[in-house]
């Protein structure tokens, strides 16, 4: 039991005389460094000292005299500090190596010197981070709401931007304040939304429809402002009652447009031929007969015979074909030619007071 301590005590001993040795020993040796070194702090000193393998991550190179130096991008005691990219804010960014610059939470842009709104902010910004400070004419926890023109209507407009006034369906004016005609109302006003209500000489659902001049004509006449009448194709006058001859025509009139009825003592397809056969040639017609003018395309003159009297052609116009026409002309009985040369004597039974033949002889 007793060389048990005695053994412990001896081993307590040799430990103890060892650790003074090395004291001992690191003493001389700091003793040593600061003469040879006295220029270099201690803390390089020993900073130099480590082992290769321990400064492998370090950002430093020590010369022969146990100083060192950062290597680039790195700054600080013991360059441990890497140097952010020019600009960087320094109280918003920060790096972990040389050239960077990352920004602090709230922060963004490439020196970190903006701050970040608050998220679903829309049309505001910020002087600080989550901020959501509107622009001028916005409004609304993400300034959202537009601001809208003043003195819009609050119930009968909208607005889509600042200084908007949109109206809602059935109402107008800069304000939203009046009502919208019906649309497609051309010529109409509202008292209330959606109407129509024409203007004085309009009409129609929609007033489209100007009133026209009280005489003019409903068939032959139209307008496209109140109080007008214009005449449609053919037709003239101021109430576009007359109808227009057909053109070029001379003595004559119509009925309808592009007729020429000619006038008395007129004829032609222009009535521009003057009917004076009967009169320069009185004794025409014989045994009584009326002679009637005609124009040379139907054959000079007719003459209207009394009843029961033979009639015998001689003039140089009166063919059978013109003996025929004339007689169905007149309404009297059947007349029927002889062929032959044109003065052949024909014969027709006559059952009316007057009928006409070539010359009633």
């Amino acid at each position: 039991m007793l060389s048990d301590k005695k053994a412990a005590l001896l081993l307590v001993t040799a430990i103890t005389a060892l650790k003074l040795e090395e004291m001992n020993a690191y003493r001389r040796n700091f003793d040593a460094r600061q003469s040879s070194n006295s220029n270099i702090p201690l803390w390089k000193q020993r900073a130099c000292e480590k082992s290769q393998k321990l400064r492998q991550n370090a950002h430093y190179v020590c010369d022969e005299k146990g100083d060192f130096k950062c290597l680039p991008g790195w700054q600080g005691d013991l360059c441990q500090v890497p140097m952010c990219r020019r600009g960087c804010d320094p109280m918003n960014g920060y790096c972990q190596r040389p050239g960077e610059c990352r920004c602090r939470i709230g922060y963004s842009g490439e020196l970190c010197d903006k701050c970040i709104p608050l998220p679903g902010c829309q049309h505001g910004g910020c002087t600080k981070p989550f901020e959501c400070i509107c622009k001028p004419g916005w409004a609304g926890l993400f300034c959202t709401e537009p601001s809208c023109r003043t003195g819009c209507h609050s119930t009968r407009g909208y607005c889509e931007a600042p200084g908007e006034c949109r109206c809602r369906i059935g109402y107008a004016g800069r304000t939203c304040s009046e009502c919208a005609t019906m649309p497609g109302c051309q010529h109409g006003t509202c008292n209330k939304p959606l109407e129509c209500l024409c203007l004085p000489g309009y009409t129609g659902l929609l007033c489209q429809t100007p009133i026209c001049d009280p005489d003019c004509s409903k068939q032959h006449g139209y307008c496209r402002k109140p109080g007008e009448c214009r005449c449609k194709v053919g037709w003239t006058g101021s109430q576009c009652d007359k109808c227009f001859p057909y053109p070029g025509c001379a003595n004559g009139d119509c009925e309808a447009p592009w007729e020429c009825n000619c006038h008395p003592g007129w004829g032609g397809m222009l009535c521009d031929e003057k009917l004076t056969y009967c009169v320069e040639h009185p004794d025409t017609c014989e045994n009584g007969g009326k002679c009637t003018s005609l124009s040379r395309e139907d054959g000079s003159f007719q003459c209207q015979c009394r009843q029961r009297v033979t009639s015998r052609s001689g003039g140089k116009n009166d063919t059978a074909a013109n003996v025929a026409a004339a007689g169905a002309g007149a309404g009297a009985g059947p007349m029927n030619p002889l062929p032959g040369k044109s003065n052949a004597t024909r014969t027709t039974l006559v059952v009316a007071n007057w009928n006409w033949q070539p010359q009633c002889d």
